[in-house]
């Protein structure tokens, strides 16, 4: 009887087959498991740092999503401005129900008035009782 009902021994499977690495700057062909992707370790972290570092320096969506937030902002604001004549006080409710977003702005003004947020050349400034001055100021950017 042998003593060691184990063996190691190297086995043939069938769904090993070669294969080209998929690191971008590697071209070495490997056998292996049919889920491997990379032909070594050192190529499997390469690759990973490479797309962390794509990751980090390309514009994620949510950089997309605050310039769209921003832009519609501006829209609702240039359309209240040119609506309101002389008079250009609203309710804050009216801009939220038009789908403005108070927490995106491009630029902070600190007056003796108040605190104005722009959003481009379009601007506030919050009032009491819930009521909202809309300034339009030629100074800053227009987009």
């Amino acid at each position: 009887m042998d003593s060691k009902p184990w063996r190691f021994t190297k086995m043939h499977h069938p769904n090993k087959t070669e294969r080209v690495c998929s690191y971008r700057h590697c071209e070495n062909t490997y056998e292996g498991r049919s889920d491997k992707v990379f032909c070594s370790d050192q190529c499997r972290n390469h690759a990973r740092r490479d797309q962390l570092k794509t990751e980090k320096w390309n514009a994620p969506a949510f950089y997309l999503k605050i310039t769209e937030i921003v832009k519609t902002n501006h829209k609702i604001l240039k359309l209240q401005y040119d609506e309101k004549g002389e008079n250009k006080v609203i309710s804050n409710f009216l801009l939220r129900d038009c789908g403005f977003n108070f927490e995106f702005h491009t630029r902070i003004l600190h007056t003796s008035k108040g605190i104005y947020r722009f959003c481009f050349d379009y601007g506030w400034l919050e009032l009491e009782n819930g009521k909202i001055l809309i300034v339009k100021n030629e100074k800053m950017v227009e987009i």
